[in-house]
């Protein structure tokens, strides 16, 4: 195991993402690009992100992938994105994209900013790892204008999670992959429900699949193992800790390799949501 990655466990949540940030840029990206695209095309469509007067949030950027899609398309939207790793905003700053303002900040608590400030508030992939979701989405209730726009990704059933169940559960029966989120926040209804209990309206949820696009399973192994994202670690790390990587991870690349096409046709289930304020 690398020593990012024996360091990575011994921190706080925020600072294993931090720790995550050049990584998350090369490797998780390519999941969640094309998530974000169809979300803000989906947004536009609904409450154009070209007119005048329009700011947008981009609430835990991460690396930047929802603001720079903006930039591109929307040269000449505002836009601040907010995240609470340093490391994760400067990959942000390094692109150096004009209009952008880079805030570090708490999901849950957005003090620094104003209510009724946005007209559209969007997030990626960030409220399923938060520790108080509702709070965080109850804050982006806040800081939206009347009338603003809302616009969620939040991951669904996840390609990797039923292989490395199948693994594991040669040493542990009834083992149960531990995802960051409970399973309510990867339910479409119960999602809808909870947008609406954060005070937004005309609720609307669609469910995508996307392939990943591994081009072998080196590549995946390499997303999962080596990326040092907190999600995939929260599976292997307890077992790496008991001395089990020699014998479980030639298992599960294994597993992948003989019955899941080696990663080729993995997909994604992703929810794309959007609302009014």
């Amino acid at each position: 195991m690398s020593e990012a990655a024996d360091l990575v466990t011994e921190l706080p949540k925020i600072d294993r993402w931090s720790v995550a940030s050049c990584a998350y840029t090369v490797r998780t990206e390519k999941l969640t690009r094309p998530s974000a695209e169809a979300l803000i095309s989906w947004v536009n469509s609904l409450s154009p992100l070209s007119h005048a007067n329009v700011i947008a949030l981009d609430n835990g950027t991460g690396s930047g992938v929802v603001t720079t899609i903006l930039r591109s398309r929307f040269p000449h939207l505002p836009i601040i994105a907010t995240d609470l790793s340093l490391p994760m905003l400067e990959q942000v700053k390094k692109k150096q994209l004009p209009l952008v303002e880079c805030k570090i900040l708490d999901a849950i608590d957005l003090h620094d900013i104003e209510g009724d400030t946005f007209t559209h508030s969007l997030s990626t992939f960030m409220l399923q790892f938060v520790a108080e979701p509702q709070t965080a989405l109850q804050e982006m209730y806040r800081v939206t204008r009347p009338n603003g726009t809302l616009g969620l990704c939040m991951w669904g059933q996840i390609c990797f999670d039923a292989a490395w169940e199948e693994t594991v559960r040669h040493f542990e029966p009834d083992y149960v992959y531990p995802h960051t989120w409970t399973p309510d926040w990867a339910d479409e209804d119960k999602l809808q429900r909870y947008v609406e209990d954060a005070g937004f309206k005309d609720v609307k949820l669609r469910t995508i699949r996307l392939p990943c696009n591994f081009q072998n399973p080196e590549e995946f192994f390499k997303s999962f193992f080596d990326s040092n994202h907190p999600e995939p670690m929260r599976g292997y790390q307890p077992w790496w800790d008991k001395g089990m990587e020699s014998t479980i991870r030639p298992m599960f690349e294994n597993i992948i390799r003989e019955r899941y096409g080696g990663a080729k046709d993995f997909d994604m289930e992703v929810f794309l949501i959007v609302a009014t304020k």
